[in-house]
């Protein structure tokens, strides 16, 4: 191990004689771990938002085959039903803690672009509060039942335009005072307008709602909850822990996201391993001589092996940790919104670097740099003392 490392060491001293081709691969892997962190941070930012909206004693029921609120419709009927079935938590009045909810989309233009989004509007009644207590009105007012009044979320609020409190606001040709915003800890529902269930349904002529999300008495009641919807003969319904159907959401947008991050970071990858492959083999022969002297000294092929190794490995972590600080410097916390899970709306959320992204990024570096290390390694363990020498000579 000690003769490694001192072959190591001799081998990382010259790399200032050989710093332009160095710079070469250690910019590759940069660029490498640069732009896959980035475009995964996307990933796991939008990814964030939803999983923050998810408490485990939250269920949300919706017509069965249904992928998305949009999807679902369910009666009054069996609104009431559903709601009155064991196993949900009770308000202190002894109604369930449940919300019966209408969404839908609407138009707006964003700031800046003045492009058209896509912006959810949701009805709710007055449990809805209550199921969700994370809803904090932090400027004006609730709406007021009956009246064509909403509370817009912070994070919608800061994306378009017209949402200004106190302001009116056109959805989908109607008109409505803006007199509350909320915050919701950034979560999903931050980019959405609330407005009362009642006068939702009558403005947009819908006489159904789309979903239902209500509080279980406890975590371990979900099993019973469940079997009470899906074995009853009148009902056509499903129950989903909320993370779950909020994992439904983004299973699509998510996956295609990754998919051209790990697409676009494995052409440049391949790119970088060539890069690997030259600037070792170049250090190799300019260390011909110096490699056959310690190999006619009776250092053997496994140490100057090893040691062409070690070089790679620390060119691939010095590009990484160039490329994971750039991802970072440039894009954690980065703003930006992208269609909603059901293709509807617009989720605003916040890029995020994390450290199991950053390891992730070390890792592609360092399998590629030592995937391009092993042949000019192996060609330095198997370099012929006589033929070096002559060649110098």
């Amino acid at each position: 191990m000690k003769t490694i490392l001192r072959l190591a060491a001799m081998n990382l001293r010259s790399l200032p004689a050989r710093w332009s081709a160095s710079l070469v691969l250690v910019i590759s892997l940069a660029g490498v771990v640069g732009v896959m962190v980035s475009v995964l941070a996307m990933a796991a930012g939008f990814q964030k938002v939803f999983a923050d909206s998810a408490r485990p004693d939250r269920v949300v029921i919706l017509r069965s085959g249904a992928r998305s609120e949009n999807e679902s419709q369910i009666t009054r009927d069996e609104a009431d039903t559903l709601v009155a079935l064991p196993g949900l938590a009770l308000l202190p009045g002894g109604g369930p803690l449940a919300s019966a909810e209408l969404y839908y989309g609407s138009a707006l233009s964003r700031k800046g672009s003045g492009e058209e989004g896509g912006v959810t509007i949701r009805g709710v009644g007055p449990q809805a509060f209550a199921v969700r207590p994370e809803v904090k009105i932090i400027a004006g007012r609730l709406f007021t039942p009956g009246l064509r009044e909403v509370i817009v979320g912070a994070a919608a609020q800061r994306g378009f335009a017209g949402l200004e409190l106190g302001g009116t606001v056109a959805l989908s040709n109607v008109a409505w005072t803006v007199v509350g915003v909320f915050e919701t800890g950034g979560d999903l529902h931050e980019t959405e307008i609330w407005t009362d269930l009642a006068t939702a349904q009558s403005a947009f002529q819908r006489e159904n709602v789309n979903t239902i999300t209500a509080r279980l008495a406890s975590i371990a009641a979900f099993a019973a909850y469940k079997d009470a919807v899906t074995t009853n003969p009148a009902l056509d319904h499903e129950v989903l822990h909320e993370r779950d159907f909020y994992a439904l959401q983004t299973e699509t947008t998510s996956g295609v996201i990754r998919v051209f991050g790990y697409t676009i970071a494995g052409i440049m990858a391949l790119g970088a391993l060539f890069s690997a492959v030259n600037t070792l083999f170049s250090a190799v022969r300019a260390r011909q001589v110096e490699i056959a002297t310690l190999r006619a000294l009776g250092f053997g092929a496994a140490p100057v092996l090893c040691s062409v190794l070690i070089e790679a490995l620390v060119l691939a972590l010095f590009g990484a940790s160039l490329g994971g600080l750039a991802a970072y410097l440039l894009f954690d916390g980065f703003s930006a919104s992208t269609i909603g899970g059901d293709f509807s709306s617009d989720v605003m959320f916040q890029f995020r670097v994390t450290p199991r992204l950053l390891l992730q990024g070390v890792l592609w570096a360092t399998a590629v740099g030592l995937l391009g290390g092993v042949p000019p390694a192996v060609r330095a363990a198997r370099l012929p003392v006589a033929d070096a020498l002559c060649a110098h000579k």
